[in-house]
């Protein structure tokens, strides 16, 4: 589940060309945090998570139901 996810996510990041720095500064969270976040998706708050999809252009729901998230 949580390897799908985070394929899914550094897909759209590549796509996107967004850094993991980048991402950090937009969900104004510490650079370390966001690595974490992003190491262990089930760790983030349901805010974040819907915050960084719409970063990267994905579908919370989607992700969810799909991945049992």
């Amino acid at each position: 589940m949580n390897d799908e996810i985070k394929k899914i996510m550094a897909l759209h990041m590549f796509e996107y060309k967004i850094t993991k720095l980048q991402l950090s500064k937009k969900m104004q969270l510490s650079y370390p945090t966001m690595l974490s976040k992003l190491l262990n998706p089930q760790n983030m708050k349901i805010s974040e998570f819907c915050k960084l999809c719409d970063i990267l252009n994905l579908d919370a729901a989607e992700l969810l139901t799909n991945y049992n998230y």
